[in-house]
């Protein structure tokens, strides 16, 4: 084995180590929620004329860390371009609320981004949250 060989090995082991971590688990489903030990959702429900959007982390322990949430999108009613994030704590068995927001539903779309880091670890949840048509 050249030197080059080798260098392209170890480069490609390392590569291989950091898509493996970075998915550890954490996995995601089709509502933007994510499973694992450290875990995130957005939940949105349309009431009337509103959709009301709430971020959520759930842990396998008792943890504290800090998130970050985008929406951004809109429809006939306007458009949005939200950024909130800070500090959170959550036990196990108890969802924590990250806050809650609401943006106009009519003939609209949202693109809703969710980070949450805690104990070394960090989960991304991603959804699209269409509105009332």
């Amino acid at each position: 084995m050249t030197t080059r060989d080798k260098q392209t090995a170890v480069l490609s082991a390392a590569l291989l180590a950091a898509i493996a971590g970075g998915a550890a688990g954490a996995t995601a489903g089709k509502d933007g929620s994510i499973s694992g030990p450290l875990r995130c959702e957005i939940r949105d429900t349309i009431e009337g004329d509103t959709i009301l959007l709430e971020p959520m982390v759930y842990a396998d322990k008792s943890i504290s860390g800090t998130y970050s949430v985008s929406v951004s999108g809109g429809g006939t009613s306007g458009s949005a371009n939200i950024r909130q994030a800070g500090a959170f704590e959550t036990n196990p068995g108890n969802p924590t609320s990250l806050g809650r927001m609401s943006v106009g539903a009519s003939g609209a779309a949202y693109d809703v981004k969710l980070k949450v880091t805690a104990g070394g670890t960090s989960v991304s949840c991603v959804k699209q949250v269409p509105g009332a048509t």
